[in-house]
């Protein structure tokens, strides 16, 4: 077996071993439908109080940022515009700036021009994101498209979203908590963005955790993102959990800061040991850590934004919940000196190093994680070199420690403080 080739787990889990859609057209915003014609329009024929958009549907229409239509119509099903979204968005930062737009599908006389115009200036469209010179108005924005432009428009309000998405995209650390991730089906410049929205709030996953980055969102989506964006832009990104521990998983490979009540030592974080050996007491191989991600756990539910990812609370993983414990999912390098199992690499080595604890299967599947199959196997191949995710576990209490050492002599120490 070759680096990265695991997929499938049994998970067994010990908790003695822890200690621890129709189809819809697409419509145009008329150039001749106002603002002020809009705002007077606040609800909608074919939007009922029992749909769940109402309210949102009913503020934007309030704050003029969505119009509906000459006959009465929201159109709550129908896909969003790239011209439409450049309007929404521009109605929300209502300021006076321009850029001129060098798009040769959109003349000075589209209906969206200044709109447009208004979006280049702020920022949230940037004509290096589109070829030939072509903006495509009428064309469908992606969730892709639209996380870019939701976090340009944060960045414009507050220059430290620029900052989350500039480390997410520079790191090679960064891990974004979608299926997409490792999975595909997602541009890799869109990462960045997405976890600013994912961070935030802004957008979700669907119920199979799915992104879907390259489906559209409807009218009646866009005015909840809408209303969740005016109120993003009153606050900072460290008001937000999930993007502070995406920006703490891009700096250094761990969230266990902003997710948990560990503090780092003096002597060090993970951020010093990671991709460092460590070789085992028991000369089964050399590993290195690569990622150290926290769930909470220790309540009812699990918390955090890597939850989804890697805790089944549907499943065997429930065991942990309650219990005063934190899950860690550690992703490791390994090279085996012979021909091992799991279960052997983790006798006689550092806890934090090697676990025989593996993340549930239908986690590995859906998120398409690298893993053994099981415990026991025999895996492990000498001379080969393996990247895999398993997990383990920490007390939390009073003076609990978390700690390991590389062969270099470097070290991570946390303790939670009494």
């Amino acid at each position: 077996m070759k680096r990265g080739t695991f997929r499938k787990s049994s998970n067994k889990l010990l908790l003695a071993t822890l200690a621890l859609a129709v189809a819809t057209p697409v419509y145009a915003i008329p150039a001749t439908y106002t603002v002020a014609e809009a705002a007077t329009k606040t609800t909608f024929k074919d939007v009922p109080k029992s749909h769940w958009a109402y309210e949102s549907i009913k503020q934007v229409a309030e704050k003029g940022l969505v119009a509906g239509y000459s006959d009465g119509t929201y159109k709550p099903s129908a896909q969003v515009t790239r011209a439409e979204f450049a309007t929404f968005l521009s109605r929300v930062f209502d300021g006076n700036d321009r850029t001129p737009s060098k798009f040769s599908d959109v003349g000075a006389s589209h209906w969206a021009n200044d709109a447009i115009q208004e979006g280049l200036a702020v920022g949230f469209i940037k004509a290096s994101d589109f070829s030939n010179n072509k903006f495509e108005p009428n064309k469908a924005m992606t969730r892709g498209e639209m996380s870019r432009w939701l976090a340009n428009g944060l960045a414009h309000a507050n220059a430290d979203y620029g900052k989350a998405i500039e480390e997410m995209a520079n790191s090679s650390l960064t891990i974004i908590p979608i299926p997409e991730f490792y999975g595909g089906g997602v541009n890799k410049k869109d990462l960045p963005y997405i976890g600013v929205a994912l961070g935030t709030g802004l957008l979700s996953g669907y119920e199979d955790f799915t992104f879907k980055p390259n489906g559209n969102t409807t009218r009646a989506e866009v005015a909840t993102i809408l209303i969740r964006f005016m109120d993003a832009m009153k606050k900072a990104p460290s008001d937000f959990t999930g993007l502070k521990e995406l920006r703490e998983v891009s700096e250094t490979g761990t969230n266990i800061l902003t997710i948990s009540n560990f503090k780092k030592s003096k002597y060090g974080g993970y951020e010093d040991i990671l991709g460092k050996p460590h070789t085992y007491l028991n000369n089964t191989g050399v590993a290195t850590i690569e990622h150290a991600i926290f769930v909470d756990t220790t309540g009812t539910k699990p918390k955090g934004i890597f939850k989804d990812m890697f805790f089944n609370e549907k499943g065997e993983d429930k065991i942990l919940l309650n219990k005063g414990i934190y899950a860690i999912y550690y992703e490791y390098t390994f090279k085996p000196s012979r021909d091992v199992s799991v279960q052997s690499v983790k006798n006689g080595s550092d806890m934090n190093f090697a676990s025989n604890l593996l993340v549930d299967k239908s986690k590995i599947a859906s998120f398409h994680l690298s893993s053994p199959k099981s415990t026991s196997t025999i895996e492990f191949k000498k001379g080969e070199e393996y990247r895999y995710w398993a997990f383990n576990g920490v007390k939390v209490k009073p003076g609990e420690k978390l700690s390991g050492r590389t062969d270099d002599g470097s070290m991570f120490i946390y303790e939670v403080s009494k």
